[in-house]
């Protein structure tokens, strides 16, 4: 796998379907999702309290091999960014909860992660970059959502319909880009796909959607938040996972699990995608 498609190829795809979300949005649905704080809360404490409690639950009951355990709770611990953006817009979900919910996780992570890591690994020495998390977002999630948006209110009339029709068939394909790329990317674990580590990480994505679910009911939520919170709380960042795994750590075997995940998590998102999709057809 070419490093400039995991470097330039990959961002770029994430970078345009955050532009194709924020074509769709306007600043009501951020002053919508202003009012409803809570909704916001709830998510994040899911996301951030109630994710790495299932990972470690699921250590114990499962007695999960170290390397395992380790990369599952390096997991439970890096929230989702751009991809699970892109992935509730796709499915019907709420943009703009979603994306105030990654912006807000984004900057919170770099002081939680090293903090609840230590739970698990007394003797980790983290210094997660501040500075580097709020430039990828920028980048890649807030920077492109806000040329959308812009691209939205200066471009009315069946000009901008045509597009925005092209743009979100694209978005699709820009996914499917990503997933093609994180595959190729990582061949070298595909004889593990039917390991305890593959089976922890596709349990540990399935148990957060329908945390996500849960939460969503228990406040009587809508489809869309209940879409939202299922994929903001089931879909991690492997990425981040990966990057303290292999660089902060220097321990490349906590890197499976996260590896496994970010191939598996593929199969429920596009699931939901696909399902949402098809019923937007038949009421065409």
């Amino acid at each position: 796998m070419s490093q400039t498609m995991l470097t330039v190829a990959l961002p770029a795809a994430l970078a345009w379907m955050m532009f194709c979300v924020g074509i769709t949005l306007t600043v009501a649905d951020f002053k919508r999702v202003a009012q409803f704080p809570g909704r916001v809360l709830l998510g994040l404490s899911a996301q951030l309290l109630g994710l790495p409690l299932l990972a470690f639950l699921m250590t114990w009951l499962f007695a999960l091999p170290e390397p395992v355990a380790i990369g599952l709770w390096l997991l439970a611990l890096a929230p989702g960014g751009a991809s699970s953006n892109a992935i509730s817009h796709m499915c019907g979900g709420d943009s703009a909860l979603s994306i105030t919910m990654t912006a807000v996780s984004s900057l919170i992570i770099p002081f939680s992660l090293p903090l609840m890591l230590s739970l698990v690994v007394p003797d980790a020495q983290l210094i997660f970059p501040l500075q580097t998390a709020i430039i990828q977002l920028a980048v890649v999630t807030l920077l492109p959502v806000l040329i959308g948006m812009a691209v939205k209110h200066w471009i009315v009339g069946e000009r901008f319909e045509r597009f925005s029709r092209l743009a979100g068939r694209s978005a699709l394909g820009a996914l499917f880009l990503t997933v093609m790329v994180t595959v190729a990317a990582n061949t070298g674990v595909f004889h593990q796909l039917f390991s305890v580590a593959s089976v922890a990480a596709i349990s540990l994505c399935l148990s957060g959607m329908w945390l996500g679910v849960l939460v969503a009911k228990i406040v009587r939520g809508d489809p869309a938040l209940v879409k939202t919170l299922a994929i903001e709380v089931g879909v991690q960042n492997a990425g981040t996972a990966i990057f303290v795994a292999v660089v902060q750590m220097q321990r490349p075997e906590l890197a499976l699990t996260p590896l496994l995940y970010g191939l598996l998590m593929n199969l429920p998102a596009f699931a939901m995608i696909y399902i949402y999709q098809r019923r937007q057809l038949a009421r065409a």
